[in-house]
């Protein structure tokens, strides 16, 4: 058999779980089917991502995977491209995936399991909501933030949930926390973590950590270095100085700039730095590299898909033209210019920076001077 051009292996090797039952394929899919009252077998095996399967095996281009299309039109690496060719050559990842259809060994159970464990986090990142951070909940409790955010019951996975996870670690390859922010969330350590140990499963089984960076704990990553088989940071910068504060709001930078170079130094362990981007910080992406390569750290930029009025192709189409970036950047260019701007989204992030400002008494005008400027003309004044 040969693998379609739409072929993407996340539906056939990972499953990304949640609360209330919701599911879906990968981290850019996530949460988008409900199985309520299902483990996570009869997840892996629901009509819903048998039919996504079906669809990118015969070479149709599945409305699930949006994401994905809309950034490769833009001759941005996708996650789907970057996963048919990670480490490795596309060749032998080619013949392995095909050898897992074949075989349909996939059925059994997923190889990673991302979760996303609960919303307790630190932070109130204006690119997040109170269902992912239970500090925006405590926020909006306090002040009026329009339409942009509203609050929601604060959750986490059950201890049935997470025993489900260790009574089928055996079959696990890797496993994902995301957040909210997952070294804040205790019940990760003593529901999941110190039971794969308990149960000898850890010493098979890779874990990934997207985390923000305000935590470092010294004890617990000594224990899991030493007993997990590897360990991937993924430390979220999205800006630096005053512009990371804004945008990790809560956050402060000298401290998790310390962090990372902690993370950086683990034993058995791999780091890196994911730099997100939005219409906040485009214009000042070379600013940020040089950061990133004087601090000798690996980083990956991710553009924003949510919410809508931060997504970079908003930006008014005048604006466009004057942003100027180094050839590294050719693809964010691209994206900028793949769809028009929305002018009712563009008038939200107006509203919104408008909201953030006069709840945090922050100032949007002198934070990002340069952005300010190309755009104040564009609702500001």
């Amino acid at each position: 058999m040969s693998l379609s051009k739409t072929f993407c292996p996340a539906p056939f090797m990972q499953l990304e779980v949640s609360k209330d039952g919701l599911y879906g394929p990968c981290c850019f899919t996530s949460s988008v089917w409900t199985q309520k009252n299902t483990s996570i077998k009869e997840k892996w095996n629901s009509d819903e991502i048998n039919s996504l399967r079906k669809n990118l095996l015969d070479g149709k281009k599945d409305k699930t995977c949006s994401r994905c299309w809309i950034e490769e039109k833009a001759n941005k690496q996708s996650l789907r491209m970057r996963m048919l060719n990670f480490k490795g050559s596309s060749n032998t990842e080619e013949k392995l995936f095909k050898k897992l259809v074949e075989n349909k060994t996939y059925k059994a159970y997923p190889k990673v399991l991302q979760l996303t464990p609960g919303n307790e986090c630190n932070l109130a990142c204006p690119s997040c909501m109170p269902a992912l951070s239970s500090k925006w909940n405590s926020l909006v409790n306090q002040k009026d933030y329009g339409p942009f955010q509203k609050t929601t019951k604060n959750w986490n996975l059950t201890k049935e949930q997470y025993q489900d996870i260790v009574d089928n670690s055996d079959k696990l390859q890797k496993i994902e926390l995301f957040g909210g922010e997952p070294f804040l969330n205790k019940q990760n350590e003593i529901n999941l973590l110190n039971k794969l140990i308990e149960k000898g499963t850890a010493k098979n089984i890779k874990l990934y950590f997207n985390t923000n960076g305000t935590i470092f704990n010294e004890k617990l990553l000594d224990k899991l270095t030493k007993n997990f088989k590897f360990l991937e940071i993924r430390l979220s910068i999205d800006g630096t100085e005053s512009q990371f504060e804004y945008l990790r709001y809560g956050a402060n930078f000298g401290q998790v700039v310390e962090n990372a170079q902690k993370f950086n130094k683990l034993d058995n362990s791999d780091f890196e730095c994911i730099c997100t981007v939005s219409i906040f910080n485009v214009m000042y992406l070379d600013k940020y590299d040089d950061f990133f390569k004087k601090m000798n750290w690996s980083v990956f930029y991710n553009i924003a898909h949510y919410p809508s009025h931060l997504q970079i192709f908003n930006i008014p189409e005048q604006v466009k033209k004057s942003i100027s970036l180094s050839k590294k950047f050719n693809d964010v260019i691209e994206y900028i210019n793949n769809k028009q701007c929305d002018p009712v989204d563009w008038q939200r992030f107006v509203k919104y920076t408008k909201i953030l400002d006069r709840n945090r008494g922050l100032a949007f005008k002198n934070t990002f001077p340069e952005l300010y400027n190309q755009v104040k003309r564009h609702g500001y004044e």
